[in-house]
């Protein structure tokens, strides 16, 4: 297995297959607006649309990236967190663009060289980028399924999923 193919087979377990851990597409599945906007009353913790939302702003900047486009970030780690939306047509237009998005960084990784992997446009090269990345989303997936716990909500069967194998 080359680089691409091993970058290729973690996003796809991080994202599409459940393996050793559950992937975000399924954490993500099912989930209600009252569900995704849920927090613990202490406030310390944020919600599954905020983590979301902070998912897909980092899954964007790779995927721009990847395209040529020039990559702009925000000021602070915490403004990735905010997410516009109130109603359940909102929150499923993120989960559909966070899909969207997820799709688009494969077939962008498809297409590269593994001489490509080692340009560096940033402060990191682009497979320290995409592997970045997807360790970020295995990371996040914990923690919306910890809070799906915490709500009652977890586990989601596999076939409500409509997970690729």
């Amino acid at each position: 297995m080359n680089v691409i193919d091993l970058l290729l087979y973690e996003l796809d377990h991080t994202y599409n297959q459940d393996d050793w851990y559950s992937p975000i597409k399924l954490a993500l599945t099912d989930l209600t607006v009252e569900q995704a906007t849920w927090k613990l009353d202490n406030g310390g913790m944020n919600s599954i649309w905020e983590i979301s939302a902070h998912l897909l702003y980092y899954k964007e900047r790779l995927l721009f990236r990847l395209q040529g486009k020039k990559v702009e970030y925000a000021s602070n780690n915490q403004d990735t967190f905010a997410f516009e939306g109130n109603s359940q047509a909102d929150w499923n237009a993120l989960v559909n663009k966070i899909h969207e998005v997820n799709q688009s960084l494969s077939e962008q990784i498809k297409n590269l060289s593994e001489t490509d992997l080692e340009k560096g446009t940033s402060k990191f090269s682009l497979l320290k980028h995409i592997n970045g990345v997807i360790r970020h989303d295995a990371h996040h997936a914990g923690q919306i399924i910890m809070i799906r716990k915490l709500q009652g909500a977890w586990p989601v069967h596999q076939e409500n999923a409509d997970l690729q194998r």
